[in-house]
């Protein structure tokens, strides 16, 4: 049973180091329950560039700090055999990378060791001597740094020329700069400017970001990095260029560049038919350990920090338990953890393990639904819980695109009526809510939903076991929580109390089971707690943050509207034919 509960708290692409006890993501090939040196994993080992790279390096670097001759630690060696693992056709087995550490292991000189191997380094294939391939240096080379800011980008390319042994400078003639470091050939190691339109067609053999867990899309970040990735993107196959990520943990629902990775790579790796062409190396804590008692934050400390041996270990764990670092950020930049807002409406790894995919809510199941609307600004999401186990699924969601393409965008209620009506032909709807949006019809200027809500009303009402709006002159599907309408007092409280009662299923009782749907996941991530006369709901970040928590309103509204169909004597959890299954059975 622990093993089952275990494997359920791992996240796709994730495993257990056995000789730490640390939780780890580089794919080292072979069976995770051995330690890595074990002789049968090591030879499984892709054939790589990265023993020729770390030679080089060593041979040529010196520490930015001592001048000492430079040396990677065993973990920085691993990562860089795999990312520069190739195969048998000459091609990268991955085209991006992250490199995620807790603060201070030594993420800004390994980022500038590899930057330095990209510039002059031998990272270019030219051939093979048996199963070895073999490198040289590209023959004019143009490596970027990228970061949250240029000063950032600077401080970076500063670790990367410190690095750079006097014998190294003289033998290729290197000309250090503050924005660009050159060799007389036309080899560049440069940074990446802030401006989209300035790096917009750069020709860049590999692209370095620092820090993208700052990097988001209202400070400019997520633009540079999406140029960055068009830009290697249409690297010719002789060059394969790449972009690598080096960042602290990201805090879950900001949408920087970091959880735009992270939620890629685990998108691949929760898909076993998926190409696996991101690497994504973290060694983290065991999230299970407990931060408060100092012997257990010790061992996650030591178990994020790895071989990192210039870590003062005591001074970190003093810093953490200080009152003025806060639980998020001790798990995020002390344990290497995937740490919540101070506000956060629930703890995201706990959320994480309550993901079931592969449970089906069958034909006949009886359920209750619940849409939250919006007419162009937030999103419109629809969501059902099963009555008989309370099981969350996602039914649709619908969103203004970015950029252009979202001028003048309305949510499309034809496709929404649609989904809904298709929802009761399968599925036993004993109960569904509706929250209208306040937004009208440019043409009508009656609601933009009203229409379509008493159609289904119409359609419904006989099927409908328990109404969302009760009672004389009701409404068998309209549940609309502005406070200036009649009843929203009492719907407001209800909604109150299954925001509470959901947080608590997933934390304390970690009974709620959902579907793992990705736009779920985000928006239950963005929510944070919004205090009212009742309890504690879930809000938005501020009335115009883009981060939306439509899909966690429309979750936590179908299990108030199970609740209710439950307390009804006109319901029962029976339903007809077979009762829920799991696939791959």
């Amino acid at each position: 049973m622990a093993d089952e509960l275990l494997s359920e708290l791992l996240a796709p692409g994730y495993y257990i180091d056995p000789e730490t006890g640390a939780w780890m993501t580089l794919p080292w090939p072979g069976d995770p329950s051995l330690p890595m040196t074990d002789p049968s994993r090591l030879k499984l080992l892709p054939p790589s560039l990265g023993p020729g790279i770390i030679a080089w390096c060593e041979q040529w670097l010196v520490h930015h700090q001592t001048g000492e001759p430079w040396r990677f630690t065993l973990g920085q060696k691993r990562h860089i055999h795999m990312w520069y693992a190739v195969n048998r056709e000459g091609r990268w087995l991955y085209r991006s990378g992250v490199k995620r550490g807790a603060k201070g292991v030594g993420k800004d000189p390994d980022l500038a060791a590899l930057a330095l191997a990209e510039f002059v380094g031998p990272v270019h294939l030219v051939g093979w001597a048996g199963d070895m391939p073999i490198g040289r240096p590209h023959r004019v080379s143009k490596v970027q740094i990228g970061a949250n800011s240029s000063d950032q980008a600077k401080e970076a390319l500063q670790v990367a020329n410190s690095m750079i042994s006097d014998r190294l400078r003289k033998r290729l003639k290197i000309d250090k700069g503050l924005t660009r470091t050159m060799t007389p050939s036309g080899s560049r190691l440069e940074v990446l400017t802030a401006s989209e339109k300035s790096t917009e067609g750069a020709p860049a053999t590999a692209v370095f970001l620092n820090e993208t867990h700052h990097m988001t899309e209202s400070n400019g970040g997520a633009a540079l990095a999406a140029v960055a990735r068009r830009n290697v993107g249409k690297s010719p196959a002789s060059i394969q260029a790449r972009v690598i990520e080096f960042t602290n943990a990201h805090q879950q629902g900001q949408e920087s560049v970091a959880e735009q990775s992270f939620v890629a790579w685990q998108e691949k790796a929760a898909n076993p038919l998926a190409k696996q062409d991101i690497l994504y190396d973290s060694i983290e804590a065991d999230p299970r350990l407990e931060i408060t008692n100092p012997e257990e934050l010790r061992r996650g400390i030591e178990q994020a920090c790895a071989d990192a041996w210039w870590v003062d270990i005591d001074r970190r764990v003093d810093e953490a338990m200080d009152a003025r670092t806060s639980p998020g950020e001790t798990v995020r930049f002390y344990l290497n953890g995937l740490g919540a807002a101070e506000d956060a409406w629930v703890d995201p790894p706990k959320f994480d393990a309550l993901a079931r995919p592969d449970l089906v809510v069958e034909e006949g199941d009886k359920v209750a639904m619940f849409l939250d609307c919006s007419k162009s600004g937030d999103a419109t999401t629809l969501s059902a819980c099963r009555l008989s186990d309370g099981h969350v699924i996602s039914l649709g969601g619908w969103r203004k695109p970015k950029g252009s393409r979202g001028k003048d965008w309305l949510a499309p209620r034809e496709a929404v009526d649609a989904v809904v009506r298709e929802a009761f032909d399968f599925y036993s709807v004993v109960w569904f809510g509706v929250d209208p949006s306040p937004a009208t019809d440019d043409e009508t200027e009656h609601l933009y939903w009203m229409p379509i809500i008493d159609a289904w009303h119409r359609d419904f009402a006989k099927k409908l076991k328990v109404w969302a709006t009760p009672g004389a002159g009701g409404h068998s599907v309209l549940f609309d929580m502005r406070m200036s309408q009649p009843g929203a007092v009492k719907r407001n409280r209800l909604f109150t109390e299954a925001a509470m009662q959901t947080v608590q299923d997933i934390e304390e009782e970690k009974t709620l089971t959902h579907d793992g749907d990705p736009m779920l996941r985000l928006h239950v991530f963005n929510a944070r707690r919004r205090p009212n006369q009742w309890g504690v709901s879930l809000g938005k970040v501020n009335r115009s943050s883009e981060r939306l928590v439509d899909y966690a309103v429309t979750m936590v509204g179908a299990r108030m509207g199970r609740t209710l169909a439950l307390r009804s004597t006109k319901v029962s959890t029976k339903r007809r034919g077979k009762g829920a299954r799991i696939l791959n059975q």
